[in-house]
């Protein structure tokens, strides 16, 4: 089934779908009945982001947007021990799959379109993380080459980081 999913930059028009993406797919920790607070980021992809992606299906006479990622640029909730001594280092962040699609592929589909994107751009790495309770998201980066290097704790959560460096060694934390 995956054939007919594909992968494509977001484009302005792409917003509404985001937020409903976003709304629908709650995250581990989350715990309420109600979606989690909107990430004023996403209301300014083109200016938060070096690259964003969404997964597409095609249905009827259009498409419906499934999944969902961005590369931008480290912030300070990245280990420093991640960063330093890397000239350029992108962020994989707000990953999100639509619940009829996982385990169809689609989460691999858009790592691999934003490891290419990095690898294309000369970038030393590629870092992300998830909260350690969320066995399938730590699946996935695995599969697609990340490595699990430690783990930090912020707020109540404790946060799976995961290296990927397209040159030079994994560091861990």
């Amino acid at each position: 089934m995956l054939e007919v999913i594909s992968v494509r930059r977001y484009r302005e028009a792409d917003r509404p779908h985001i937020r409903t993406l976003h709304d629908r797919v709650l995250p581990p920790w989350h715990k309420g009945p109600e979606p989690p607070g909107w990430f004023t980021d996403l209301e300014r992809i083109e200016e938060c982001y070096l690259a964003f992606w969404v997964a597409v299906e095609p249905r009827g006479d259009g498409e419906v947007l499934v999944g969902m990622v961005g590369a931008d640029l480290p912030g300070t909730d990245v280990p420093p021990g991640l960063t330093e001594g890397r000239t350029s280092v992108a962020h994989l962040s707000r990953m999100r799959i639509a619940p009829e699609c996982r385990r169809r592929g689609v989460g691999a589909l858009l790592c691999r379109t934003l490891i290419d994107w990095a690898v294309s751009n000369e970038l030393d790495a590629v870092v992300t993380h998830t909260p350690s309770n969320n066995p399938p998201a730590r699946s996935l980066y695995r599969k697609v080459g990340f490595a699990e290097v430690g783990t930090t704790v912020v707020g109540p959560a404790e946060l799976m980081w995961f290296d990927l460096p397209l040159h030079g060694e994994v560091r861990n934390l």
